[in-house]
């Protein structure tokens, strides 16, 4: 069952650009379960002209249904270096929004970027729900890496995230078993964190994209239950509420995993403000860069008094929250209050 309801806070503020004129919706019940290639086969003839449509480099995420119909999809351009995130959930500003009571109203953030060697780094991470998703190979995850497409079973959907432009591994054509056939082979890697992962195979330089190497990562951790983090931490929250102020210092493997902050029990960092959205920020290790990421909160999330969907921590940074409460990140080489 889904595990959040439709009050999200107090008055809207204006729905985010990114959410989104490439998203299209379309409720159909949940069918059989099916192969991700029958899936992929069944929705190809829609599919094929969708995918063709967006030839920038980025991702292209659709959520299928098992009985071949498409209920929604969205493209996650790579404007920089920097690259994309998107929300999937039940929520309106949700970057893919899938209209079903099952579905969490951010139930998993999507983090697309182009690594050292131009390949593409997708990440999914699940924002805090009760309903895991599923690996092509049936193992249950909560967070999950590759490097090439990604396919994810969520609840009664497959999840086809797919590479485009100069990142697309494929070699699409007019037949879908023949597409099938050209994408990359699935080589998971169980509960490694990707920032450090120890005896992972060196692919060979040109290894002609044949692989998707995946890499499933533990579930997050309560930061209530350790207060304190390990001599690796990478900075400080510092959380603030009228004359309240609490730190939580937060290790690579914190943040590798994903740091919640919003009213939802489930966070790491729970507030409980009515204006908060249940999973309102999530910060975030990638490559080495720590992000804070606004998961298409409906009141939003303020740098310097500009809304933001996502922002860099590299330096000591102020957050407003609703309702006057903010969060202040300071890097573990600062010392906080200084």
């Amino acid at each position: 069952m889904r595990d959040d309801d439709d009050d999200d806070g107090l008055q809207a503020a204006p729905r985010p650009a990114y959410a989104s004129r490439a998203t299209r919706v379309i409720n159909t019940p949940p069918a059989r379960k099916a192969s991700f290639a029958s899936t992929f086969k069944a929705i190809f003839h829609e599919l094929r002209p969708i995918f063709a449509a967006f030839d920038r480099d980025g991702l292209l995420c659709v959520a299928a249904r098992e009985n071949g119909t498409i209920a929604s999809y969205v493209h996650l351009p790579i404007l920089s270096q920097e690259g994309a995130f998107g929300v999937i959930g039940r929520h309106e500003c949700c970057a893919l929004t899938l209209l079903d009571e099952e579905v969490s109203l951010r139930h998993a953030l999507v983090r697309v970027t182009r690594s050292a060697g131009d390949e593409v780094r997708v990440r999914l991470i699940d924002l805090g729900s009760s309903n895991t998703f599923h690996t092509e190979d049936n193992q249950a995850c909560k967070s999950v890496m590759a490097e090439g497409p990604m396919f994810i079973n969520l609840l009664g959907y497959q999840l086809f995230l797919l590479p485009t432009g100069s990142l697309n591994p494929c070699a699409w054509s007019d037949d879908a078993e023949t597409t099938w056939q050209s994408f990359p082979e699935r080589v998971y890697f169980d509960h490694r964190m990707p920032e450090r992962m120890v005896g992972r195979p060196a692919a060979p330089p040109q290894r002609n994209r044949r692989h998707t190497y995946m890499t499933l990562l533990p579930a997050a951790q309560h930061l209530r239950a350790r207060p304190g983090a390990g001599g690796d931490a990478v900075g400080t929250i510092l959380l603030s509420a009228e004359s309240t102020q609490i730190a939580h210092r937060v290790s690579h493997e914190d943040l590798e995993r994903g740091v919640l902050i919003g009213r939802y029990e489930r966070c790491q960092l729970a507030g409980a403000t009515g204006s908060l959205s249940r999973v309102h920020l999530v910060l975030l290790l990638d490559s080495g860069d720590v992000w804070a990421v606004d998961t298409a909160s409906l009141n939003g999330t303020l740098v310097e008094g500009q809304r933001i969907s996502a922002i860099q921590l590299d330096r000591e940074i102020e957050l407003k929250l609703p309702s006057g409460m903010g969060m202040r990140w300071v890097p573990e080489h600062i010392p906080p209050g200084q």
